[in-house]
């Protein structure tokens, strides 16, 4: 009898612990957040495309593969610029009407996808907000 109940004891205790592993939410892989360097302007490029909102404003210069990034609104989030298919993301800490920028490397002639978007950076949860389309460009 005791052997049954040393048993049941330990089956009980992996049944618990299955449940609970399985119940526990699961953390994405966070991208890496790269802080800009704080910079007056983008020069010429945002003369081409670039991805945009209220919030956020992203521009992708080829000639030494640049995301630059603008926050547009004093709202008491960063601005980032994001590339598709990268680990990493361009932070702009910096406030309201203030660029920063991030170096990329990217194969030459190759299409480069961009966006942006804002985050409060408070907190465990910090969801992406205010997130532009994606916008091409050639590297």
């Amino acid at each position: 009898m005791r052997k049954v109940l040393k048993h049941r004891h330990i089956l009980l205790s992996l049944i618990a612990a299955a449940l609970v592993a399985g119940v526990a939410p699961a953390t994405a892989s966070a991208d890496e957040i790269v802080i800009g360097e704080e910079v007056p302007s983008p020069h010429d490029a945002c003369l081409g495309n670039n991805a945009a909102n209220d919030n956020v404003k992203v521009c992708f210069r080829e000639d030494g593969e640049w995301i630059y990034v603008r926050d547009m609104k004093a709202d008491g989030r960063s601005a980032y610029g994001e590339v598709e298919g990268r680990d990493r993301v361009c932070r702009n800490p910096y406030g309201q009407g203030t660029w920063a920028r991030c170096n990329y490397s990217f194969r030459e002639g190759g299409r480069v996808a961009f966006r942006g978007f804002t985050r409060d950076n408070e907190g465990r949860i910090n969801l992406k907000r205010n997130e532009t389309l994606w916008t091409y460009e050639l590297a």
